[in-house]
């Protein structure tokens, strides 16, 4: 395992436009939605953050080779893939990345590759993958992670300080509170990335009377299920807050609907996003949690406070569990679950004794 690793931000994505010509006319014909009298594309099966996520993955492999001038903009599709170029990548990736985000970055690209060209023998790709694979070794992340109440009750404090800092610009308080609202609700409802920066007003993020729900439709979702968190009581006037009073200052429009605003107004991206997370847990822990980790710290401290319930985390996680069959069983069980996190993990300790 590499010592050396660097943070999924740091990879530079070649834009989709600028791909060879046939990868991106490949690539873009194989996500067609399937009609009436259709299949549709080859993957157009897939969740749209599995096929975002593997358009990332392969835009990182073809800004390796623009960068090293080996690029063929003219080139039939997935013509790029030759055993020497997926070699050199391997080799730059190696000492940058851990050993399991080698293997899946290849992996990926191998998924890439035979949808752009079924009819090439990849097996000497699936061979390399599969070695990477048997050679990944995750690593132990005790030393990355947090309580998940730590990230919570950091959320709170930074929503506080936002509003009690009256000599601040009325600009950096909002962008306070914004940051400060996106932890504490990571922690109640740790979601993935993608779904977190996407949310939007009155579609993934609805308010019913006084109380706010999380509904992400399940093509959204990476493991094609449904996500409902209905937000306990302490969200409604943090969530108002920002939308009445911090939400305009940023240029939040309701008509236009996305939560997460940058400072020039237009949607916080996945990339600052990420930035944003580190900087303000490295502020805070003296390291950076990144995003990715609220997952980790969650299903840890659901171990070693709960253990013998860990089907709570799970559910909330959104694991898979063979013995749940139906839709209206699973999303119940979503919702209980959800609220019994709320419940038990981001309770204050006097809360707990009673």
């Amino acid at each position: 395992m590499t010592q050396n690793r660097r943070n999924r931000p740091c990879q530079k994505a070649l834009p989709l436009s600028e791909w060879p010509r046939a990868d991106r006319e490949t690539w873009v014909a194989a996500q067609v939605t399937a009609g009436i009298l259709d299949e549709g594309g080859a993957v157009s099966h897939l969740g749209a953050q599995t096929r975002a996520d593997l358009t990332r993955r392969y835009s990182y492999f073809l800004s390796f080779l623009a960068n090293q001038k080996s690029l063929n903009s003219q080139a039939p599709a997935a013509s790029s893939v030759t055993p020497e170029y997926i070699l050199n990548y391997v080799d730059y990736l190696e000492p940058r990345v851990s050993s399991v985000t080698l293997a899946q970055s290849l992996y990926k690209v191998s998924r890439v590759a035979t949808c752009l060209d079924p009819e090439q023998d990849w097996r000497w790709l699936r061979r390399l993958c599969r070695r990477l694979e048997l050679r990944a070794k995750p690593r132990d992340r005790r030393d990355d992670v947090v309580e998940i109440k730590e990230l919570f009750r950091l959320g709170r404090q930074l929503m506080d300080e936002a509003d009690k800092a009256s000599t601040s610009t009325a600009f950096s308080r909002a962008l306070l509170y914004r940051d400060g609202l996106i932890i504490a609700l990571g922690a109640a409802d740790p979601l993935r990335c993608a779904n977190i920066t996407a949310l939007e007003m009155g579609r993934t993020l609805i308010k019913d009377g006084t109380t706010w729900s999380v509904d992400v439709p399940v093509e959204e979702t990476k493991n094609r299920r449904p996500h409902l968190a209905i937000l306990p009581d302490w969200a409604t006037p943090c969530i108002d807050r920002y939308v009445d009073h911090y939400w305009p200052m940023l240029g939040g429009d309701k008509a236009n609907g996305r939560l997460w605003l940058e400072a020039n107004g237009q949607p916080l991206d996945g990339d600052a996003f990420y930035r944003m997370i580190c900087n303000r847990t490295r502020e805070a822990f003296g390291k950076p949690i990144n995003p990715h980790l609220f997952r980790s710290c969650l299903a840890t401290s659901a171990a070693v406070h709960h253990g013998a319930n860990m089907g709570l985390a799970m559910t909330v996680l959104g694991h898979q569990s063979s013995k749940v069959t139906t839709r209206y069983y699973n999303q119940a069980k979503m919702i209980d679950a959800v609220r019994a996190y709320q419940n038990v993990l981001l309770a204050e300790p006097e809360d707990q004794d009673q």
